[in-house]
């Protein structure tokens, strides 16, 4: 690489020497040998690069140097100079290898100037003495930013670093480096929307050769895009153009929440590339998007303060149409393994139509798709347009096959707890078999859903081909994400109030994959002790066991101190999965338990109309109290679908259920009764500026139908009961009940109100990931129960909606939930919380 020494020493110090003046001199040494100068005070220094050959060495060249002079030196030691000088007193004078040590003192950054000058010594002048004098470069001292509001301290110096520019405290101060870091805050700023923002800085001395640098910065104001129009657009409206940008827009109060209307040239030319597909769509392939025209004005020129000027950017982009194709002969070049037929039949089209962009990419992708998930990993696939009369023009698709690819080794990488094989058995592909790119993308995901090993978001695969051997090694790479809770102490939820617990719950125990719980609360609503095993590959194969045994007591508060529901109940769960396909699972559930349910409630007033007290009929305000004890016994199978990228935090990605419990009949038991239900969750990803957010949907519904009413009547607490942070949030948990057409709650015979036998659940949401942990969510919810003879519409159902903070702790295993609901249709004695707090998901 070829050394500017004149570029990099013709830069003015700070002292507003010139560096270069003194090196000049030292192009004259060869003249020294023609006797043309003086031989009292001969400088030398490098040549300059620029040169083709070798100066001519002077006479002092080869003599031996008597002894060495250094001047001007503060900071530096000596010893440190001569070490890079590469001289001491008893050698000869080598020139040619002064000058290279020069030039690698000087890309130190240590000197801003430097001078050797070459004296003849001794008895006769047979030796020589060498003169150094040094002007050192100032240390900085410190660095300081004043006038900083849009962007931090922290932003710039991560900035700098990145762009690996050297302005450090401590070190020697560059003014090149510093003039460096002011086009870096100005760029900063015009890439907030403050183009017209001016960094300044200034020199002061602090001590004998330091400094310290202030940085000034006018950050004036925010220039914001007030127009965008296009020119020679014909075919679709500006509107229709404008509505395909989505990185960049006109001012208004949604982009401008969105810092959208923010000018930034990398996104709008990644816009202006969606408007160029909207042509390409329709069949315009020639259609030109020109370089736009940018203009800045201010509303208010007369202002006197330039900040009152408000200043607008407005943006005009010129359009070429061209004219508009159809799609003539597909035909394709190349291929040997897959025939043209075969191929071919990807491009879904018919004759006479016209050239849409959708139909060309998506057969080229679909092919490309074919080679590589068959091992074909570097066959290319290239489409090629010719033009023929009339306005049509031929595909003709152009595929260099290559060589076939198997799977080599395989390998983990970051796995610190979880074994190999619990890894292993989620891929989509094996060492020996022919390579899949969708293979290797679907064991990402499939990895991504175990919760507990998180691979790498950028570079979760790394492949490793051997062209000779044909064979690919893959390595994935990711760091394993704590499953386990630990929890002892106490606290207070929706449900339960204050209590107190202790529980241990991991989802890779002992980094085998296999889930372990074992807790126990107590609190105002609720005591429970629950321990549960569950092996997600029994036998290392894709099938599941797991068992569960639980005692618990619940009290439900329906209306205030008016009426309880209090059930006791202990059994156990037994359950066997199987997984098939990529995302599919059944399973079937046996439960066996004993219930003690207890009605527990106030007799009220008698109301006008009412018939007549018996004298066996309890007194009014008296507290009327009954108990059942049933015995359960229930099969429920399980369906599942769930392409989820992550089960606590997912961003794209469907999960479908259908479970149908059965209770009775030929199980035994005293609970006679069929509860079908179905869910369906959705997660889109929607925007990834300024923040990343996700589009969710939850849709759940069910039945219950009792097919013994008569002898074995269907307890009150398998009805359907909704409200909480899991169902219509804000409204308190079990609180939407069925009501009377007043609005009063439905009761039976007992006075207890009564659940419905059907329900219908939507949610919506829309998520803000923020970054880290924090996840900002604003939600719609609505549902309710139906009962016998009641309309199963929209109409009936109840609407909150709101905003939820969660924070996923790893202490937690689960997100903490901060909820804030509105009521959208209060009722009478409605049981409703404004703020809720919860750990895990809503959905």
């Amino acid at each position: 690489m070829k050394f500017d020494l004149f570029s990099r020493l013709g830069s003015r110090s700070p002292e507003g020497h010139r560096p270069v003046q003194r090196f000049l001199a030292l192009m004259l040494l060869p003249l020294l040998v023609t006797g043309s100068i003086p031989v009292g005070a001969q400088p030398m220094a490098p040549p300059p690069p620029a040169q083709s050959a070798e100066a001519q060495p002077s006479e002092l060249a080869g003599r031996a140097i008597e002894s060495i002079e250094l001047r001007g030196l503060q900071a530096l030691q000596e010893d440190t100079v001569l070490y890079y000088l590469g001289v001491e007193p008893g050698q000869p004078l080598d020139e040619a290898q002064l000058n290279r040590n020069l030039r690698q003192l000087w890309d130190r950054n240590l000197v801003d100037d430097i001078e050797v000058e070459a004296v003849p010594s001794g008895p006769s002048g047979e030796m020589v003495k060498l003169v150094v004098t040094v002007k050192e470069r100032p240390v900085l001292r410190s660095i300081d930013y004043q006038g900083l509001k849009r962007v931090s301290k922290t932003d710039i110096q991560d900035k700098l670093s990145n762009q690996r520019i050297r302005v450090r405290e401590g070190e020697p101060m560059s003014l090149g480096e510093l003039q460096r870091v002011k086009t870096v805050i100005e760029q900063m700023y015009a890439d907030k929307g403050y183009r017209f923002a001016q960094a300044r800085y200034s020199v002061e001395d602090v001590g004998p050769n330091e400094k310290r640098v202030i940085f000034s910065v006018d950050e004036g104001n925010r220039v914001r895009i007030a127009d965008i129009q296009f020119e020679g657009n014909e075919v679709f409206s500006d509107i229709r153009l404008q509505l395909s940008m989505k990185k960049v827009k006109e001012s208004g109060l949604i982009t401008r929440m969105m810092k959208k209307d923010i000018y930034d040239p990398a996104k709008l030319q990644e816009d202006l590339d969606k408007v160029r597909d909207v042509y390409r769509a329709a069949g315009y392939k020639n259609a030109v998007i020109g370089e736009p025209t940018i203009a800045v004005r201010a509303l208010k020129p007369d202002a006197v303060q330039a900040k009152d000027q408000k200043r607008r950017m407005f943006i005009t982009v010129p359009i070429d149409e061209g004219d508009r194709f159809k799609l003539g002969e597909v035909s394709i070049e190349g291929n040997e393994i897959y025939s043209d037929q075969h191929l071919l039949r990807v491009f879904q089209t018919r004759p006479d139509s016209w050239l849409r962009a959708k139909v060309v990419d998506e057969g080229v992708k679909s092919i490309s798709d074919l080679y590589h998930n068959t091992g074909y990993i570097y066959a290319s696939v290239e489409p090629e347009l010719v033009e023929k009369e009339g306005r049509v023009a031929d595909l003709v698709v152009h595929v260099r096959e290559g060589d076939q690819f198997k799977v080599g080794r395989i390998e983990f990488e970051g796995n610190e707890r979880t074994m190999d094989k619990v890894l292993r058995r989620e891929l989509r592909l094996f060492e020996g078999g022919v390579v899949n790119v969708g293979a290797v993308r679907n064991s990402v995901l499939k990895i991504r859903q175990l919760g507990y090993f998180e691979p790498n978001e950028e570079d979760p695969v790394q492949i490793e081909p051997d062209v000779e051997r044909k064979v690919v090694d893959l390595v994935f790479k990711g760091k394993e994400a704590d499953r386990t809770e630990l929890q002892f102490g106490g606290g207070w939820s929706e449900l339960d109030g204050f209590f107190g617990q202790f529980a241990v719950n991991t989802k890779n125990f002992l980094g085998r994959g296999e889930q372990v719980g074992v807790s126990y609360q107590s609190g105002r609503y609720r005591d429970f002790f629950d321990l549960s095993y569950y092996v997600p590959w029994f036998l290392d194969k894709p099938q599941s066991i797991g068992v569960r045994a639980f005692k618990q007591d619940l009290n439900y508060n329906l209306f205030e101190d008016d009426q309880r529901l209090l059930r006791s109940s202990q059994g156990g769960i037994l359950t066997y999965g199987r997984n098939f396909r990529l995302f599919q699972s059944a399973s079937i559930s046996y439960n066996r338990s004993r219930f003690e349910d207890t009605q527990e409630f106030v007799v009220p007033e008698p109301l006008p109309g009412d018939p007549p007290r018996g004298p066996n009929d309890p007194v009014p305000g008296t507290t009327v109290r009954f108990s059942d004890v049933i015995d359960s016994s229930s099969l429920r199978p399980l369906y599942v679908i769930d392409s989820r990228d992550n089960p606590f935090e997912p961003t794209r990605g469907q999960r479908f259920t259908m479970a149908v419990e059965y209770a009775g009949g030929f199980l035994g038991g005293e609970n006679f009764f069929l509860r079908p239900e179905l869910t369906y969750s959705a997660f889109v990803p929607l925007t990834d500026y300024p923040a990343p957010t996700v589009a969710a949907i939850n849709i759940e519904a069910g039945l219950i139908d009792a097919f013994d009413v008569r002898q074995h009547p269907l307890s009150p607490l398998e009805r359907f009961y909704l409200g909480g942070e899991n169902t219509i949030r804000g409204h308190a948990f079990r609180s939407i009940y069925l009501r009377r057409p007043n609005g009063d709650p439905l009761t039976d015979a007992n006075g207890v109100i009564l659940g419905g036998d059907s329900y219908l659940q939507v949610n919506l949401e829309y998520h803000f990931l923020l970054g880290g942990p924090f996840r900002l969510i604003f939600f719609g919810d609505a549902g309710n129960v139906f009962g016998e003879g009641q309309s199963f519409n929209l109409s009936n159902l109840r609407y909150t909606a709101g905003a939820e903070m969660r924070v996923l702790l790893p202490v937690f295993g689960a997100p903490l939930r901060f909820i804030y609901a509105l009521n959208l249709d209060e009722k009478p004695r409605d049981s409703f919380e404004d703020f809720q707090f919860s750990i895990g998901t809503s959905f």
